[in-house]
Parts: structure tokens; C-alpha cells; sequence
């Protein structure tokens, strides 16, 4: 694991850098609405990468806090997971992109962020909020992620600003009722990707329900941002391969940390 893609030690501090220390029991929670966690580190002063997790319909918010426990998510970096404001738990962008924004101000106001490390990852519903979001240009400037790594999102059209990406999706996703390859076209333009690919060894396989999985990461050639596919063959999530993979999560800190 890297150091938790903190940039320079300074990085780039918030409003909220200076104004309190580490909240007690180092978690702020307001019920169905959001959950931020703040590791052992934080002091306040020192601004920390963030992630924002949108968790899939149907998932708790918390889902995941849950996946990235124990990784160095939890351990380097300010977690924040909202909940959507539909009641079966799907995120819908017309209703939630202003929960979503008031989430980040918030954040940003109030705590120590490095504003030029902010992450993001979801899960099927949302992964599809963060795909939402890219494709309208104020809210995807607005939030300025710096990599995201959607778990099974879909395509919603052209996406307006280069975001380097790890984009995970299983290769038979009978929910998605492919591989997301549309989606990924979509990455692939934005960041203004060559043709052609090469293998993306770094992703290590790993086991899930009697298997061995593999993680199917390619890298694209020639793109302006770093642009990752990864077609797994991961049968979790009831056998539809439409859950987070077994690789998931160390993967997404390796290629969150590895960016400059």
C-alpha cells in the first residue's frame, strides 16, 4: 500500500483546515443522511485525501465504510458516504445532486480536506450517480475529483471533464446485462485515449465463492488521464457478477495513490 495518495504535505487545505480537531470517537453522523469517519491522523491542521463512497439501491449507507475497512482508506484518508434520498435507496441525480454538493461543501467548510485529492467510488446505483455527475460539467468542476473508480455504473451520455479512472464491471454482469463497455467508451473519450490497450498487471487476483478470480485489467494508450478497465470474473452478488469484485478495494487505494 502507498501512503494514502496524500500529494505533498501540505496539499491543497480547505475553509475547514483550523477550525477543530479530530471529531470525538472520530466519526460525525446525522441519521439517513450522512456518515464521515476520520482516521487516527487527523488532527484538524494536516488536510487528509477524501473519499466519497455512494453505496448501490437497496445497500445501507454505510456500505462503504464496511468494504474499506481495515484498508488504507480507513487508516490515511476522511471517508464520507451519504445516503440517497429514495426510500428503496436508489440514487437518482435530479433529487440527490444537491444532498450531494451540500455533503461536499460541508466537508470542505468544516474539516481538513486536501481539496486536490478528493476520491470517489460506487457501487451500481451509485456508480452511476458519480458517471451522473461527470456529465454535467458545473457539478463534475464543482467537486473536482481527482480519480473515481465506479463499481458496475451505466453510460448517460458524454462525459464533460477528463477524470482518470479505474472502472470495474463484471464481464458477464447480468444486472448491467454486459460488460460495461459503452461506459467505458465513455472514460475513453473524455480522457482522449488512443486506440488499443495494454495489460494492467498491478491488479492482483484473488479468491471469491470457491474461485479464483480474475481481475481482466487492461490500461488504455496514449490518454490524457490514466483510463483502467477492469472485466472481471468475480461471480459475487448472488452469481450475477454485479458486486464489488474481491480485488476491489486494494486496487482502488493502489491506483488512488498512484496519482501525481
Amino acid at each position: 500500500m502507498g501512503t494514502g495518495g496524500t500529494g505533498s504535505p501540505a496539499g491543497n487545505p480547505s475553509p475547514g483546515c483550523g477550525k477543530s480537531g479530530r471529531p470525538e470517537s472520530g466519526t460525525v453522523k446525522v441519521d439517513g443522511d450522512h456518515i464521515y469517519t476520520f482516521p487516527d491522523s487527523y488532527d484538524g491542521n494536516t488536510p487528509l485525501p477524501l473519499l466519497m463512497g455512494f453505496h448501490a439501491c437497496g445497500n445501507p449507507i454505510d456500505q462503504f465504510i464496511n468494504l474499506t475497512r481495515g484498508s488504507a482508506f480507513e487508516t490515511e484518508y476522511v471517508r464520507a458516504v451519504g445516503r440517497s434520498s429514495d426510500q428503496g435507496g436508489c440514487w437518482n441525480y435530479n433529487n440527490d445532486i444537491a444532498r450531494v454538493l451540500r455533503i461536499y461543501d460541508d466537508l470542505m467548510d468544516s474539516y481538513c480536506i486536501d481539496m486536490d485529492r478528493v476520491f470517489a467510488t460506487g457501487h451500481s446505483s451509485g456508480a452511476q450517480m458519480i458517471v451522473q455527475i461527470l456529465t454535467h460539467k458545473s457539478d463534475a468542476e464543482h467537486m473536482n475529483f481527482k480519480a473515481v473508480a465506479p463499481v458496475a455504473a451505466s453510460d448517460y451520455g458524454a462525459l464533460q471533464v477528463p477524470t482518470p479512472v479505474m472502472y470495474i464491471q463484471g464481464k458477464n454482469d447480468t444486472v448491467r446485462g454486459g460488460d460495461g463497455a459503452s461506459t467505458v467508451a465513455r472514460f475513453s473519450s473524455a480522457n482522449m485515449c488512443e486506440r488499443g490497450s495494454t495489460p494492467y498487471s498491478q491488479v492482483m487476483g484473488c479468491q471469491s465463492s470457491g474461485k479464483t478470480v480474475n481481475p481482466g485489467c487492461v490500461s488504455y494508450i496514449g490518454c490524457s488521464e490514466p483510463t483502467i478497465w477492469c472485466s472481471h470474473d468475480d461471480p459475487a452478488y448472488s452469481n450475477t457478477s454485479h458486486g464489488v469484485p474481491c480485488f476491489a478495494i486494494e486496487a482502488m487505494v493502489d491506483f488512488f495513490t498512484s496519482m501525481p
